[in-house]
């Protein structure tokens, strides 16, 4: 259960910070649905992309059957089918904020 002080976007948003989670995972460690977290994550990548300091990051996901990767997919949800073969053994797409240097650069993790 969240904290009384935190929504479960807030939550979302910290437990994106420097990792890269699935929505199912998310949904599980914030105890809502999956598609809530869909939802919430829309308005998250909205909010990251006017901050100077963050940037919204989108692991993209995979056919696991000939190694297609949904480069140019502006949906943040998961593909049901692969364009190239057909296939539905696609990977979830894996969400994640990192912190920005100066220079718009991510930080690597840890510093």
């Amino acid at each position: 259960m969240l904290p009384p002080e935190q929504t479960a976007r807030q939550r979302i948003a910290d437990l994106l910070f420097n990792t890269r989670l699935t929505s199912r995972q998310l949904a599980q460690l914030v105890g809502i649905s999956e598609r809530q977290v869909e939802d919430h994550l829309l308005h998250i990548a909205k909010t990251v992309a006017s901050d100077r300091s963050r940037r919204f990051m989108l692991e993209p996901s995979q056919c696991r059957d000939c190694g297609y990767i949904f480069r140019d997919r502006s949906r943040l949800t998961k593909p049901s089918r692969c364009p190239r073969c057909r296939s539905e053994a696609i990977t979830a797409p894996r969400y994640g904020i990192d912190l920005l240097t100066s220079r718009g650069k991510t930080r690597p993790e840890g510093s």
